[in-house]
């Protein structure tokens, strides 16, 4: 005689599956049901439902997460990656992980007629005039538990990966803000605002052919002292080259850097190395200064950065230290101060 089978099934290896996955006759005479051995199975590979056979063979890997999501919208009630954790936060910050998204969470119109057709071979989706959607709106229900079993499981799966990814990802975002800032990069023996040291000493404030050619001089020698292969420029206070030489040796497209340098550093009255907004200068520019007021700028290229701001502070300290010499010179003797009246005393 053939009763109902029971609900669920135990296998040889003690694990439980619904009855259906096996479908087996019962025999009044054995009540009691063994299934064949089998491996470790999981509901979804032994006795799948047609979707979750028809996922395996024709959904593409990299179509496969928004697949699942829209197939969670579609079957699980107030699902939507729009509000839930953490869906939200990738689609709140696109750039998380490499970034798209968008792209791999939302289902396009593809994947929604490919889903369309499965479900009712005989539908005709016009995708050209219609939204997503308006496509998904087309889709009959599911009625097999078990594919409205694998979505679930594999929505879970998706939103697993997700949660993992994103605390990697807010792990590294807070070790590298509390990571210790490098050490700034070594400076060369001079300080960057050295220029500034002639402000208080009595230099002229035009910058005539003699005082240029002196500077040329001590940039050249320190130039060739360390065998540095480069463009030496100097410009008065309205940025206007007033010598220029290209050592032997020097690369032919630092003239123009040289140049552009001194400008740079003569008309911002900054060093070239301070004007991080300027991405085609780099150091090597040096204004020159007395009393507070710019009267040129000295600019170096063609050699190793640190190199090229060390020769251009070369022709710097050389007018400082004829202005200072000058300046001794020519300041007046100060009288001493005559000594306090001593009060009287009246006797």
């Amino acid at each position: 005689t053939q009763i109902n089978p029971p609900a669920h099934i135990t296998c040889n290896n003690g694990q439980k599956l619904p009855a259906h996955y096996f479908m087996p006759s019962v025999n009044e005479m054995d009540p009691v049901i063994t299934a064949p051995e089998l491996p470790d199975v999981n509901v979804g590979v032994a006795g799948g439902g047609d979707f979750e056979l028809f996922f395996g063979a024709n959904v593409e890997p990299e179509k496969e997460m928004a697949y699942i999501l829209m197939m969670a919208t579609d079957c699980i009630q107030d699902f939507n990656i729009k509000t839930l954790y953490p869906y939200n936060e990738f689609l709140a910050n696109r750039k998380l992980g490499g970034g798209g998204w968008v792209r791999k969470l939302s289902a396009n119109k593809d994947i929604v007629v490919q889903e369309l057709m499965r479900r009712d071979p005989n539908a005709k989706p016009n995708k050209s005039n219609r939204s997503c959607e308006e496509l998904l709106r087309l889709f009959k229900p599911l009625t097999d538990s078990r594919d409205i079993d694998f979505v679930v499981k594999k929505e879970l799966e998706v939103r697993q990966k997700l949660e993992s990814m994103l605390g990697e990802l807010n792990t590294k975002r807070v070790s590298h803000d509390v990571k210790e800032k490098a050490p700034k990069r070594p400076k060369i023996e001079k300080k960057v605002g050295l220029a500034d040291a002639a402000a208080n000493v009595n230099l002229r404030l035009k910058l005539d052919d003699s005082s240029a050619s002196i500077a040329m001089e001590a940039a050249e020698k320190a130039a060739r002292d360390n065998d540095f292969k480069v463009t030496i420029a100097i410009v008065n206070a309205e940025g206007v080259p007033m010598l220029v030489k290209r050592l032997e040796g020097a690369n032919p497209h630092s003239f123009d850097l040289a140049i552009a340098k001194a400008k740079t550093s003569c008309l911002f009255q900054r060093n070239s190395s301070q004007l991080q907004d300027f991405p085609d200068i780099s150091r090597g520019g040096v204004p020159l200064m007395a009393n507070g007021v710019c009267m040129g700028g000295v600019g170096v290229s063609g050699d190793k950065q640190p190199n090229c701001e060390k020769v251009a502070y070369a022709a710097v300290d050389r007018l400082v230290e004829d202005a200072k010499q000058e300046s001794d010179l020519k300041a007046p003797e100060v009288p001493p101060m005559p000594p306090p009246n001593t009060p009287s005393t009246t006797v």
